[in-house]
């Protein structure tokens, strides 16, 4: 028996350990990068623990990532897991590694990603010369999710994790500024775009991000992000 094997009857088990605890998800596969949730490929039986076997422990805020016991053979990294009674219950998968748990990241908050028009020279650069990003509605483009200004008020985008993290900055200095807090925003695998420096985010609160880095991970984008205030 060699290693496909094994995992393939890892991911058996897991199954079958849904089967008794596990409720229906409906597993959808992103295909476009402006709505992620139409490809609807099967239903499968779920359960979710926080690295706790036993399911005795439950997840505390600030952890977004849960481990998955569920038949991982009809399933791929950057999946969503949505829970019909619960629309709110979404997860990603952000990495099947072979033997090992199934790791899924819980999502909070959905999101459009846009990008800012580039003020001066192409390719400038550096300290010579001048760049800037502009974020006019007349002068961005959404990359994932739909602006609800262009589809009739309704928000499409991409569910996700959005957690505290990084350093607060001031916005302006002054005395009685409310500082821009610091951000972890977690992406699928599936985000078929390379986030950048200077993009966007904006929630489905309303709520708007500027992203300062953005990294590609076995795990999926992990971004670290300024709250912009209006």
């Amino acid at each position: 028996m060699n290693a496909a094997q094994i995992n393939a009857k890892i991911y058996a088990g897991r199954g079958k350990v849904a089967l008794r605890l596990g409720l229906d998800y409906g597993v959808f596969r992103p295909v476009t990068a402006a709505d992620p949730m139409p490809n609807q490929v099967t239903t499968i039986k779920a359960a979710f623990n926080s690295g706790d076997n036993s399911y005795k422990s439950p997840n505390m805020p600030g952890d977004a990532f849960w481990y998955g016991d569920f038949d991982a053979r009809v399933t791929k990294p950057g999946d969503y897991l949505v829970n019909p009674a619960n629309p709110l219950d979404i997860k990603y998968i952000a990495a099947q590694q072979s033997l090992l748990p199934i790791i899924c990241v819980d999502c909070n908050r959905k999101v459009r990603l846009s990008r800012a028009a580039t003020l001066g020279a192409a390719g400038t650069v550096g300290a010579v010369g001048y760049n800037g990003m502009c974020d006019a509605p007349a002068e961005s483009s959404d990359v994932i999710g739909i602006n609800p200004a262009s589809n009739g008020g309704v928000f499409v985008g991409w569910p996700c994790a959005i957690l505290f993290g990084g350093k607060s900055q001031a916005a302006t200095g002054l005395p009685a500024d409310v500082k821009n807090s610091g951000w972890r925003i977690l992406l699928p695998p599936s985000v078929p775009v390379v986030v950048r420096s200077g993009d966007i985010v904006t929630d489905d609160l309303g709520k708007r991000y500027a992203i300062e880095g953005a990294e590609l991970t076995d795990l999926g984008w992990r971004i670290n992000a300024q709250e912009v205030h209006p």
